[in-house]
């Protein structure tokens, strides 16, 4: 069967029939992605990270790292550009009807296809965003732009769709509390398999059975389990490690509905913590607990971040704490469900906004020896914050 024909089908028989949202919340997207364009003074934007096409567009695909453009003119159409193993992707998860391919197996020419597609529909002069700091752009591709669409102008905009992915829809933030009940329901069934006895993989598992069967799509990060020493380093995974009596046991979880994620961090304890343990509980639940209080319209991340960290200021010389009181969250793809555009940090401008969604990793960790780990996932309201997540936020103490 020949491409066109493969897409044509597709397109007859299924067409756009997993779009996430309906075409209102797309045009509305679009609209103020245009607007954002002319006040940046952008002819055509060539959107190539996968977050950004899935806002704008709905694409969908587990190959977030295969190729894929939208060619934005401020003005008309646009045109999806990919290869052909995601031709599904591109007929029945997005609204767009003008796609173009090029073969999976030979990407050596993509740029010069690219530059030759946008040369065809005489979008070839003028300002011409693109998103080099994004996933998704080649490494050679800007140089390649330049070189062949000598008569534009090539103009950052990494961050044009990013900022304006910062308000989340009344939609958005209905998938990211359908997201945080997935993800609670991992935490929980992780919770009930911890044991003596029992690997690290076995908490890991029941947790991702979980989620999957509450109605997950595939995760941006796959389940974090880590236990004993392995509980006082971060960014580690499960590694067939045993659960003994006295370890801590770290959890951080983000189930994921329709690309939105609300992680949440959680620790259990087998036998009875010390006094140092519960120290370091009360400091992370008190952390979590002043930004959730801090968190509003018009604050600033670096003044909230100032009044969060007195709150751990007495166990700062036994933990190690990354800094990071709260990032952004929404559509997210593997290797991350972080927006990273932004942070509530020392020397963060951002001001806080409706819509607004966070996500508090609040990890005190003691190295080499465990660690208390206790979050959150937030989103800003007209008066305040309403939290996502809702298991119990505390230290699980379970028999050892």
């Amino acid at each position: 069967m020949k491409i066109t024909d493969y897409e044509a089908g597709l397109a007859a028989t299924v067409g756009a029939s997993e779009l996430a949202f309906g075409m209102a919340e797309y045009e509305t997207r679009l609209a103020a992605t245009r607007q954002a364009m002319g006040a940046a003074g952008l002819d055509t934007l060539l959107v190539s990270h996968i977050c950004d096409l899935n806002y704008l567009t709905g694409y969908d695909t587990l190959g977030a790292e295969i190729y894929a453009s939208l060619i934005l003119p401020r003005e008309g159409d646009p045109i999806l550009h990919t290869m052909t193993v995601e031709i599904p992707a591109a007929v029945t998860t997005t609204w767009v009807t003008d796609r173009v391919f090029a073969n999976w197996y030979d990407p050596g020419g993509i740029d010069e296809q690219l530059c030759a597609l946008i040369k065809a529909r005489g979008l070839d002069r003028g300002r011409i965003g693109i998103q080099p700091k994004r996933l998704g752009m080649r490494a050679d591709m800007p140089a390649a732009l330049a070189h062949h669409l000598g008569d534009a102008t090539l103009i950052e905009a990494s961050d044009l769709i990013a900022e304006l992915r910062l308000i989340k829809s009344a939609d958005e933030i209905a998938c990211l509390r359908r997201a945080a009940k997935i993800t609670a329901d991992g935490i929980t069934a992780s919770l009930a398999a911890i044991r003596p006895g029992a690997l690290d993989n076995d908490i890991c598992r029941a947790g991702y059975d979980a989620m999957i069967g509450a109605g997950a799509d595939f995760l941006s990060i796959q389940p974090i389990v880590t236990s004993g020493k392995r509980a006082g380093s971060g960014h580690q995974m499960h590694r067939r490690q045993e659960i003994a009596p006295g370890d801590t046991v770290f959890m951080e979880y983000g189930g994921c509905y329709k690309r939105y994620t609300s992680p949440m961090m959680r620790c259990a304890v087998l036998g009875e913590p010390d006094d140092e343990m519960r120290g370091l509980e009360a400091c992370v639940d008190a952390t979590v607990e002043a930004i959730i209080a801090a968190a509003r319209p018009g604050r600033i991340g670096h003044d909230i971040a100032t009044e969060a960290s007195k709150t751990h200021a007495p166990i700062d010389d036994l933990v190690y704490f990354s800094g990071a009181y709260a990032y952004t969250i929404g559509v997210g793809y593997p290797p991350t469900w972080a927006e990273t555009i932004g942070f509530i940090s020392f020397g963060s401008t951002l001001e806080l906004k409706p819509g607004m969604a966070f996500h508090l990793p609040i990890a005190m960790r003691v190295p080499g020896r465990y660690g208390v780990s206790l979050s959150e996932s937030i989103v800003i309201t007209d008066t305040g914050c309403e939290v996502l997540t809702n298991l119990p936020r505390k230290l699980t103490v379970l028999e050892g």
